[in-house]
């Protein structure tokens, strides 16, 4: 089934409660649907409109929450409604103990293919849970938390090439996949394929990441030394998913209730020659080690350092729990909340000498 409609309210497409509509939104649930709408005359003579003035033909938007919509979208935004989880059986005999490859449909929630892999005993997807997004988004923005990636999950990411106008694959290899970064990220692949599918490799046997101490504490595990884990049946996968789903529901806010599009900042990588006198001045600074040139600093702490946590900038605010997340007050014009992200990419770089960027995707409007 496919939906075209035209001068459309986005506001139900976006968590951070944006009143904006696009010029069209087209709607589809299979592969047919989408070649059907690529060639309907309004949606196609508007992409040529669009790429023409050297705008992207088209946005692709999963559950719309990473990414804030500045204005009034003059283009085409598509979305995915095909939902669905597979279990693919072909698997080469090499490669079947413990091995189980899903293929699911773009417009499937993240989070519901957590709850599935929890359900059925397949580790790997545990500690993004709650996430939210859709697959499609997902593999595209190369999402991650307390040590896992999705790429670290992917086989293969299924698209429509709207050039060729055929399916192509890539590998995960082929993808390009980075912090928060993949190729499809890019303007030029950006507005060529579509993401349709995904196929994620998962595991039957018992594999957990623990890494993170406060994966540990939720888990009352803190004191379990690595040996005794290793050899223990206990945190199993579910109670695993269950203690993230409450570290993420405890510092950040339900969308539902304050407009928002989760971690509105990434995390900065830099090279040491810059880290290592920031840490003498801050000798109780967060990082995390990358390698033995690069070390990733906390966007989060650095915020709150300037004095931004729980402030507010009109009726844009940064919530009181994470100050990586911008939020909503209630009424919040697109303006409101680039012109909050834009004063903390500011006061960031003119105290500590680093320029954060934001996660989200800022699609420009009029």
């Amino acid at each position: 089934m496919k939906k075209i409609t035209i001068d459309a309210p986005l506001l139900p497409h976006n968590t951070f409660g944006m009143d904006v509509k696009a010029a069209v939104l087209a709607e589809y649930d299979t592969v047919n649907d989408l070649q059907e709408i690529l060639t309907d005359p309004t949606v196609a003579s508007l992409m040529q409109v669009e790429k023409g003035k050297g705008h992207l033909p088209f946005w692709h938007i999963g559950s719309g929450s990473n990414l804030l919509f500045t204005g009034d979208y003059p283009g085409v935004v598509l979305h995915c409604s095909a939902k669905g989880i597979d279990t693919i059986t072909n698997i080469p005999s090499n490669d079947s103990d413990g091995v189980c490859l899903l293929k699911v449909e773009a417009g499937t929630l993240w989070d519901d293919v957590c709850a599935y892999c929890a359900c059925h005993g397949l580790y790997g997807p545990e500690n993004l849970s709650l996430i939210p997004g859709e697959m499609g988004a997902a593999a595209v923005q190369n999402i991650g938390a307390y040590g896992v990636e999705i790429s670290d999950l992917i086989e293969e990411v299924i698209c429509w090439d709207v050039e060729s106008a055929q399916e192509h694959r890539f590998s995960s290899g082929e993808m390009g996949y980075g912090y928060r970064e993949s190729r499809l990220k890019h303007p030029t692949d950006k507005a060529r394929f579509i993401v349709t599918s995904v196929i994620l490799r998962v595991q039957r046997a018992r594999k957990l990441h623990l890494e993170y101490a406060g994966i540990k504490r939720a888990l009352g595990i803190d004191n379990v030394s690595e040996a005794e884990l290793a050899s223990s049946e206990s945190p199993t996968l579910q109670e695993v998913r269950e203690a993230v789903i409450r570290i993420r529901e405890g510092k950040l806010p339900d969308p539902k209730v304050i407009g928002n599009a989760g971690s509105f900042f990434k995390n900065p990588v830099v090279d040491n020659s810059v880290f290592l006198p920031l840490l003498a001045q801050y000798p109780d600074m967060p990082h995390y080690v990358v390698d033995h040139n690069l070390t990733k600093i906390p966007a989060g702490w650095m915020i709150e350092q300037c004095g931004w946590k729980g402030r507010n900038l009109g009726r844009a605010g940064v919530y009181e729990k994470q100050s990586l997340v911008l939020v909503n007050r209630g009424g919040a014009m697109p303006e409101e909340i680039v012109r909050l992200c834009q004063t903390i990419i500011d006061d960031v770089e003119k105290k500590f000498g680093i320029r954060i960027e934001p996660e989200v995707n800022l699609i420009e409007g009029l």
